[in-house]
């Protein structure tokens, strides 16, 4: 009778040590998967905030639209994108007969960040400087093709900014890559496409 009493306990303490260790081994296959599941899901979040770190800046098109909303009557003569540790926006600069307005946007947004203006000096008024200094759009080449050139001309990197302003009359672009620790402003006639500087910064 005790033999057969402690067989049966025997039994069950098998049978619960069996249970324990199918429910250890249950849980901790759950967990895995979950965290397998929220590293795929953290690595996809963040490869797509770096996408859209590089392609929701806004269009040259829109950089534009934004300044002649606010003013309608005035010129464009040069548009700079920066970026820092702090953000990343335009500065865009233009003028009218006697007046040259400064305009700060969001990259992303195209919010104000700030805006002035001032008066033009005596040379410059009358529309002296709008006559001079205004950056024709419907003759330049695009900034995709300047930014591929700039490339061919320095080698591959990521784009760190870039400016398109007149001076003496011709028209530049300014294309920025960083490359590492290397960085390469390349300078470009916006009207031909063809390369006129290459400055080195290591």
């Amino acid at each position: 009778m005790l033999k057969k009493w402690l067989t049966t306990v025997l039994l069950i303490i098998i049978t619960l040590l069996l249970v324990t260790i199918a429910y250890l081994l249950y849980s901790n296959h759950n967990n895995i998967n979950t965290s397998r599941s929220t590293d795929s899901s953290f690595d996809t979040s963040s490869s797509s905030k770096s996408s859209s770190n590089n392609d929701d800046l806004l269009s040259l098109a829109k950089i534009r639209s934004i300044f002649y909303k606010r003013y309608p009557n005035a010129a464009i003569t040069s548009i700079e994108l920066e970026k820092n540790l702090l953000s990343t926006h335009y500065d865009i600069t233009g003028v009218d007969d006697n007046t040259e307005y400064t305009l700060k946007i969001h990259a992303d947004t195209g919010k104000v960040i700030t805006h002035n203006k001032e008066q033009l000096d005596a040379d410059e008024k009358n529309g002296t400087a709008k006559n001079n200094e205004a950056i024709a759009f419907d003759n330049i080449i695009s900034l995709d093709s300047a930014v591929n050139k700039a490339k061919d001309a320095a080698g591959d990197g990521s784009l760190n900014g870039w400016s398109l302003e007149k001076d003496d009359g011709r028209t530049y672009w300014e294309i920025s890559l960083k490359d590492g620790n290397n960085n390469v402003a390349v300078k470009l006639d916006a009207n031909s496409g063809q390369v006129i500087e290459k400055d080195e910064d290591d």
